[in-house]
């Protein structure tokens, strides 16, 4: 009987055949675990790169619109000709409320309605891919200007995209695009559900299969606010089917009553009628 393996514990030194072994077995269990740690790391979402400038106020200029949504349009630089280019910048209110409560009260102030008005406010702006926010608190005394003569020469190009059905996510626009990260997803469903019953306007999320993304403006058939009605389908995949406008930089859907219906995941939409690009229009505030 060869005994020259036989090994006790306390031997300074194991057999080679037995030291050659367990050495296979840790270099084994080292790779592999280097190999998941990998794996689960690539598996992982990318960090969000949306920004929200807290406790820093911007004063921004623009042309104030109420429909779609509250929003400013704002000049971002002239052409050779002498022709504007505008950027659709969204409002929201401080919290978890949206913006209409805050233009209510300053409308009140004034005795007259902003719609159409260049006016000036400071705010907190918050971006991310290609799309800016402004976010406007009464209690930053928001309204540093306002022209009483309506501006009527800056009219929304608006184009008929036809009938459309779409696959994406319902989110809160103020988390998604700069407060919260993760701003959308099972995570922040709790948060976004709020945000949305609070008066923000839902933002639809469209991702293709090429991972390009696209973001639209929802409202209903009427074009009337439909936020009461998304409550059950926040944070979830659903698709949906609505007639696309085009608002300068942003779509609008008009959603068909009843035709929101949750899906097993995220996919590229379907196009019925008429044309979409999910390309994103820039309006990054420079």
């Amino acid at each position: 009987m060869n005994n020259s393996e036989f090994y006790i514990g306390w031997q300074p030194q194991a057999p080679e055949r037995l030291a050659k072994h367990n050495r296979s077995i840790v270099i084994a269990l080292f790779l592999l675990i280097a190999g998941v740690g990998t794996s689960l790391a690539l598996l992982q979402r990318k960090f969000s790169t949306a920004s929200f400038e807290f406790g820093q106020l911007t004063e921004v200029k623009g042309i104030y619109q109420s429909f779609p949504v509250p929003s400013l349009k704002v000049s971002t630089a002239d052409d050779v000709f002498g022709n504007s280019s505008f950027i659709t910048m969204p409002l929201v209110g401080y919290g978890k409320s949206g913006a209409e409560g805050v233009i209510a009260q300053l409308e009140r102030n004034h005795k007259f309605k902003f719609d159409n008005h260049e006016i000036t406010v400071k705010g907190t702006l918050l971006y991310s891919d290609g799309k800016t926010l402004l976010q406007i608190d009464q209690h930053d005394h928001p309204l540093v200007k306002v022209k009483e003569a309506p501006v009527y020469g800056r009219k929304a190009t608006i184009a008929e995209l036809g009938t459309v059905k779409l696959t994406g996510e319902v989110l809160d626009p103020k988390c998604y695009f700069g407060v919260m990260k993760p701003g959308h997803g099972k995570p922040h469903r709790d948060c976004a559900i709020r945000c949305i019953e609070g008066g923000m306007s839902p933002v639809f999320y469209v991702r293709n299969e090429t991972g390009e993304t696209n973001y639209y403006l929802l409202l209903d058939e009427a074009g009337n606010k439909m936020n009461g009605e998304l409550k059950d389908y926040i944070a979830e995949p659903v698709s949906l089917e609505a007639r696309a406008v085009q608002y300068d930089d942003w779509i609008v859907l008009y959603v068909r009553r009843g035709s929101i219906r949750r899906t097993g995941g995220l996919s590229w939409f379907k196009i019925k009628d008429g044309d979409i690009s999910c390309g994103n229009p820039s309006s990054s505030l420079q």
